[in-house]
């Protein structure tokens, strides 16, 4: 019986503890393998969990830098600032 080759990157780190370009950089490697028509079988359910655990930490980081993003100009905002005071007097 022939033995099926492992997938390419099976040796790849796990998904959440790669940066967002390295998992781009290796969505876009497993998109190429994917739409070669000579990929196996075998080794496409593989690379398609891969592409999905990826997708999750890339989806995971742009979510983080948007949150973080959007708290740092809110503390930049002058009116945020004094709503804040505010709300402190208020509470108090």
């Amino acid at each position: 019986m022939p033995e099926t080759p492992a997938p390419a990157g099976s040796d790849a780190p796990d998904a959440s503890e790669i940066g967002y370009g390295a998992a781009l950089a290796e969505l876009e490697e497993i998109l190429d393998e994917i739409e070669d028509d000579a990929v196996d079988v075998d080794v496409l359910a593989a690379r398609v969990k891969r592409a999905a655990e990826l997708l999750r930490v890339c989806r995971d980081r742009i979510t983080a830098a948007r949150i973080e993003v959007t708290q740092i100009v809110a503390d930049l905002d002058p009116s945020s600032l004094e709503d804040d005071a505010a709300d402190d007097e208020a509470d108090r």
